[in-house]
């Protein structure tokens, strides 16, 4: 999956914002592309968890379904961690085939690591 770097650029900057909480949000597919990031709020307000609002959640697959295109893909941060999909992560994956997004916030510097989960 390709990510611009107006995407990565959009992605980590939500989830810096989100700080100390995790970060995350749902991406919008269109072949092999990610063309929109849909930054959203984080039910759990934790640093450990996420859960995007299921409002949010909806708003943008209204949105990315008007112009053509599919959810196909969710982003979160580790504030303290790697940009590694946890055991959680992968035991709560919302869709199988999705494009899964980790920004590691850890380090020095942001780090955003793909990977799917089927």
């Amino acid at each position: 999956m390709f990510l611009s770097e107006e995407v990565r650029r959009r992605i980590v900057d939500h989830c810096v914002a989100a700080l100390p909480n995790e970060g995350c949000g749902l991406l919008a597919v269109d072949g092999d592309r990610v063309v929109e990031v849909y930054p959203t709020g984080n039910e759990d307000a934790s640093p450990h968890s996420f859960t995007i609002p299921p409002q949010e959640h909806y708003d943008a697959l209204v949105d990315a379904e008007s112009r053509g295109w599919l959810i196909g893909g969710v982003f979160h941060s580790h504030p303290d961690g790697p940009a590694e999909m946890s055991s959680v992560d992968l035991d709560t994956a919302l869709d199988r085939d999705w494009i899964y997004v980790v920004v590691g916030l850890g380090g020095d510097a942001p780090e955003v690591r793909t990977a799917t989960v089927s």
